[in-house]
This record gives C-alpha cells, sequence and structure tokens, in this order.
C-alpha cells in the first residue's frame, strides 16, 4: 500500500525556500541531438543523467508553430477546412517568421529570441519517424540513476518562466471541444507581460499568467511501444495539461523503464480547466525541476500536490470513466492516509473534494480531484514550497 508520504515526504529544501533562490546542478539546452518531436522513446539516448535529488533546468521549444495558422485555408468537399496538424508541416523559414512577427508586433526578429532559433533548428534537423504524426515539441530524455519498475518519481516544479513574449491560442475545425462547429481555423497572440505577471487577450481582458509544462511524463511501458504518441495522457504522466502543474505543486509518477526517462515539453503560459481549444496560450517555457527517487513506493496513477491541495488524477476516452477513475484514485488515497473504509471515504470525496475537467481535447480526457489540506485538521503540512 502506498502511504501518504509519497505527499508529505522528509524535506532536502529548507521549508521556506523560494524556487528562485534554487540554483540548478544541470541545464538542458534545446537543441536537435537533445528534442524528440511528437513520441516517447524507450531506446533515445538520454540526454542527461542525474542522481536523486538533482535540480535540473529544462528549456522548452515553441512559438513558431502558429505561423500558419492564421492563413486561409481551402475548403473541402465536406464544407470544411481540412485540418492538417502544423507541427506536421515542414518548418517556417526565418524570413516567414520574421514577417508574422513584424504582422502581430512582436518586437524584435528571430535572432531576437533564442528559443525561435532553436526551436527552428529542431524542427528542421530532428527526424521524425514514419510511425509519428505531428505531437508535440519534447525534451529528453533525462535518466534517473537506481530507478526500477516499482518505484515513483518525484518532480518537484520549482520555477516555470516563459522564454520569449508571447503565446498563441487557436483551433481549427476538427480539432478542439467544438471540432465540428468551428467554421476555419483561427489563431490569437496573446503578448506576455511578466512585470504585471498578465497575458493581454485585448484591451479589455487580461489572462493571470501561472506558466508549466503541459508534458512532463516517464517513459510508458513496454506494452505501449517503442512510438507512443505524446498527445494522449496515460498513467505515465505526460500530456496531462492541467493548469495546477505550475511553480511550487509537486507531481508524482510511476515508474515504468529502467531509468525512468523524464521527457517535458508542451509550454503553457496559462491555461483555463478543459483546455478546450486544444490551445492553452502555448509559448516557449525553461522549467527547474527537482528529480527525487523512491524506492518501492508504487504507483498506479499520477498524483499531484501543491500548498493547499492533494490531487488526483482519472484519464479515459470516456468522460464519465474518467471522472470514476479519479473518484477512486481519490477514494484510495482517503483509505491510505485515513484508514478510512469505502463508506467513509466515498463520503468525504461528496462533501469535501472538488472534481474537475482538466482537458477534453486529448484524445484521453482527464478528471483531477482536489483535496483540499484544510480537511485534515490534525495534520502539520510540511509542504516544501511556502506561499509568499
Amino acid at each position: 500500500m502506498i502511504k501518504h508520504c509519497l505527499f508529505a515526504l522528509a524535506l532536502t529544501l529548507a521549508p521556506a525556500l523560494s524556487a528562485t533562490e534554487i540554483a540548478a546542478d544541470y541545464h538542458v539546452p534545446f537543441t536537435p541531438e537533445n528534442a524528440i518531436l511528437g513520441y516517447y522513446s524507450p531506446t533515445k539516448k538520454p540526454v542527461l543523467t542525474v542522481k536523486s535529488g538533482a535540480i535540473v533546468s529544462i528549456d522548452g521549444g515553441g512559438g513558431i508553430r502558429y505561423q500558419r495558422a492564421t492563413k486561409p485555408a481551402a475548403v473541402g468537399a465536406e464544407g470544411r477546412a481540412p485540418t492538417p496538424n502544423p507541427m506536421a508541416q515542414p518548418a517556417p523559414t526565418a524570413d516567414e517568421i520574421n514577417a508574422w512577427l513584424k504582422e502581430n508586433n512582436i518586437p524584435g526578429t528571430i535572432e531576437t529570441y533564442p528559443a525561435l532559433v532553436e526551436t527552428l533548428k529542431v524542427l528542421k534537423e530532428t527526424p521524425r519517424p514514419s510511425q509519428v504524426a505531428g505531437g508535440h515539441l519534447l525534451n529528453g530524455p533525462i535518466y534517473i540513476e537506481d530507478a526500477e519498475p516499482g518505484d515513483s518519481l518525484e518532480i518537484r516544479i520549482l520555477e516555470v518562466t516563459p522564454r520569449i513574449p508571447y503565446g498563441s491560442c487557436g483551433g481549427r475545425p476538427g480539432s478542439g471541444d467544438l471540432s465540428s462547429e468551428t467554421p476555419r481555423p483561427f489563431n490569437f497572440v496573446v503578448p506576455i507581460d511578466l512585470k504585471r505577471n498578465a497575458g493581454v487577450f485585448d484591451k479589455n481582458v487580461e489572462i493571470p499568467l501561472a506558466p508549466f509544462m503541459g508534458v512532463m511524463g516517464v517513459c510508458p511501458g513496454p506494452e505501449e511501444g517503442d512510438y507512443r504518441r505524446s498527445g494522449p495522457p496515460g498513467n505515465f504522466g505526460g500530456n496531462l495539461d492541467c493548469q495546477e502543474l505550475c511553480a511550487g505543486a509537486t507531481l508524482y509518477l510511476p515508474v515504468f523503464r529502467k531509468g525512468a526517462l523524464f521527457y517535458t515539453g508542451d509550454s503553457h503560459a496559462a491555461q483555463g480547466d478543459g483546455e478546450v481549444t486544444v490551445n492553452a496560450i502555448e509559448t516557449a517555457n525553461t522549467c527547474v525541476l527537482q528529480f527525487i527517487l523512491h524506492k518501492g513506493k508504487k504507483l498506479n496513477m499520477p498524483r499531484a500536490e501543491n500548498y493547499d491541495h492533494y490531487i488526483t488524477f482519472g484519464l479515459d476516452p470516456d468522460l464519465n470513466k474518467a471522472m470514476r477513475q479519479a473518484l477512486f484514485e481519490t477514494m484510495d488515497f482517503l483509505k491510505e492516509k485515513q484508514g478510512y473504509d469505502f463508506f467513509q471515504s466515498y463520503a468525504v470525496s461528496s462533501i469535501g473534494v472538488n472534481f474537475r475537467v482538466t482537458q477534453v481535447v486529448n484524445g484521453t480526457v482527464g478528471v483531477h480531484g482536489m483535496i483540499p489540506k484544510k480537511l485534515f485538521i490534525n495534520d502539520p503540512n510540511p509542504y516544501w514550497y511556502r506561499k509568499r
């Protein structure tokens, strides 16, 4: 049985330490050698090997795959535009990107932003297997020494910072929660103001920033094959697209392969629960993560935690089944933590836990249960992150 100590371990960081005070032990740049496009590979050479406790800064790509999104698309025989994945199209040229930046009033050129230069280089030089179409820009894998199937990996999210001053949110026919109702492709460029912590949608609406990585996962188990697509999340984590996984949160993942083989990507500046168009504010981030290995601590599904909540997940192509799984995961947590039986854990899940739709657009949809820590009145909260 997994005890709730996976959510409240003895601290390896001072309790009041903030993310900005933590220096990384390693840095993983976004390069063709480090990147992988659209899938998780158990055979790709690790970009880094670390011991438990290591702190790693990881650059994510992004920011240029939207440059074609606003161009008119031909209407087919079914009366709507075709829906090619922009990531499957040839990489744009630097001149195209510069023209797009100018058109959207983004200062500077591609050379101004290292993330754009790196992303273009990755798209041009990173091979994509014939088995994979589309998918995410990923960085990895990172090999965790001594990690083996049956262990669990704790990922402390110390810091996530956009690398470019804008993001993008769009959609197209055949994609998103309104896939059949969307008449044409669309795209909005959202300037990012870090000083004011806002994504500026227009003069009347600003979105509070909460940057996070949409994809954080270990390599799936052998049953998933050697070319597991990055789109649908799974018990290994991956494309969870959970907005709670920002700085100060912790993600716990089961390990399925030797070394765990951690991948991340899909940089977001902010997102609403549901991610209904398929897009958050899509950007390019640098994340700073700490990896802590728990030997013999078996997990069936991802779990997470922040200062205020324990978080459980349900994942399934059917939203009702995802909800049931999130409920059972929540009840299991309450049984582990409080020794509750079925009836007690079921009741507390109904009266004290909030279940939210994580996303409905990745094929495998998600529900996450938010379990307030304040429910447990006799518990201290020795969490590593402290609110300022």
